[in-house]
């Protein structure tokens, strides 16, 4: 019975990490240099509907597989799995208004974006959902393009880097005043579902101020 359990654990980790079927994949940049590359993800921009990216989350204390999805409209909701497929944190932002729930330890807070601490501080920027997922967002003009997507990107206190500079990205670094975070997409596809403001489950401990 036990082993039954945790087979049916594998298998629900594994669906949550899989593409699912006659999912639209998003294609690379046909552009040859810079230039190019910066009209073509201004289209990409202008004509987005949204994206979901099955990832690897780098942060000073949680590595681990998860998913982020962002809307056509910028709101982002981030889900980092445990091991065994559950969800281990919800880090939902929109605009400057952020939900974190912290499933592992029952826990949950709600606040402005600025109020964010550590590494998690890096995502109080609104720009940042679509930097993550490599596309230029509005009223950002610090950005060094490639041939074949995005190089890096500075805002007012965050550094953003893409390893290799390509899209859809690979590798991209967030920096700020000494923490860093890495999101690694291991597959994009396209989703217009609207991202939606996760329920705060009852029993949940509230306006613990998220710390990683």
């Amino acid at each position: 019975m036990r082993r039954t359990a945790v087979v049916v654990l594998f298998l629900l980790a594994a669906c949550r990490t899989t593409r699912p079927p006659n999912a639209e994949p998003l294609a690379p940049l046909t552009s040859t240099n810079p230039a190019e590359a910066a009209q073509q993800l201004a289209l990409r921009r202008s004509e987005f509907r949204g994206e979901r990216s099955l990832i690897r989350v780098r942060l000073p204390q949680i590595s681990g597989r998860g998913q982020l999805h962002v809307d056509s409209a910028g709101r982002m909701l981030m889900i980092v799995y445990t091991p065994l497929g559950t969800t281990g944190a919800r880090l939902y932002v929109d605009a400057d208004q952020v939900i974190f729930l912290n499933d592992f330890q029952s826990t949950a807070w709600r606040g402005k974006a600025s109020d964010l601490g550590g590494s998690l501080a890096a995502f109080g920027s609104s720009e940042l959902p679509m930097l993550l997922i490599g596309l230029p967002a509005a009223g950002v003009n610090d950005i060094t393009y490639a041939p074949a997507g995005i190089q890096s990107v500075r805002l007012s206190d965050v550094t953003v880097n893409y390893e290799p500079s390509a899209y859809p990205p690979k590798i991209v670094a967030i920096d700020r005043e000494g923490q860093h975070v890495e999101i690694e997409h291991l597959d994009s596809y396209v989703d217009a579902e609207a991202v939606k403001a996760p329920d705060i489950p009852r029993g949940y401990r509230c306006c613990v101020l998220p710390e990683m």
